[in-house]
């Protein structure tokens, strides 16, 4: 009896300290996520449609993978963007609009020209307006998706769903760049950042 308990000892101690080894060896961090680009093209109340708003919001998301020996996979990656608490657009990459990747270690992707249209009612523009100074737009754009750590050239780890959130001050042009069409303010680098967890299985 004493030998079982002894040898199951054992066991445990090498198991423990396999995975502790492997925390320290792989020293898993979370991706960082930013928008480096982001302009309005065009943002109005149309009376004479269907009274609602539209827009053409287009924006550039950097996503930069720090891990020294891990990689990572996304997936199934939505966009909603929000003015006054309220959305107003939607974006789901998938379908064949954006295809599941995979991103080496110590690699940087970029997201180019994603564009996110939508509308809302003419009440949820008044909110929307009332946090708007000089043609700059206060926006939340919420990203959710999916990752998955591969370590090595095999062993994955399991697909969580995590959320980003980047909150941007995005000017109004009519030029198709950071600048507004009166030469207002450039858009800034927005660093994103993380509401829950990436890796729960190794946190």
């Amino acid at each position: 009896m004493l030998r079982t308990v002894g040898y199951c000892a054992i066991i445990l101690f090498i198991v423990v300290f396999a995975c502790f080894s492997l925390v320290l060896f792989y020293n898993l961090q979370e991706p960082e996520f930013s928008v480096t680009n982001a302009f309005l093209t065009q943002f109005t109340f149309d009376t004479a449609t269907d009274q609602s708003l539209h827009d053409n919001l287009t924006v550039d998301i950097t996503i930069t993978n720090p891990n020294k020996r891990v990689g990572i996979e996304y997936r199934d990656i939505q966009a909603t963007a929000m003015c006054g608490h309220k959305t107003f657009a939607n974006l789901s990459l998938g379908g064949g609009i954006l295809a599941p990747f995979y991103q080496g270690h110590e690699n940087t992707t970029v997201l180019h020209n994603l564009l996110v249209q939508g509308r809302f009612e003419e009440a949820q523009l008044c909110k929307c307006k009332s946090e708007t100074v000089a043609g700059v737009y206060s926006i939340d754009l919420h990203l959710a998706l999916r990752v998955k750590a591969r370590y090595g050239m095999s062993y994955k780890g399991r697909s969580n769903k995590i959320g980003i959130l980047c909150k941007l001050l995005v000017p109004l042009t009519t030029v198709g760049t950071s600048i507004d069409g009166n030469g207002g303010e450039c858009f800034d680098t927005t660093k994103c950042f993380n509401t829950n967890k990436f890796f729960p299985e190794i946190y």
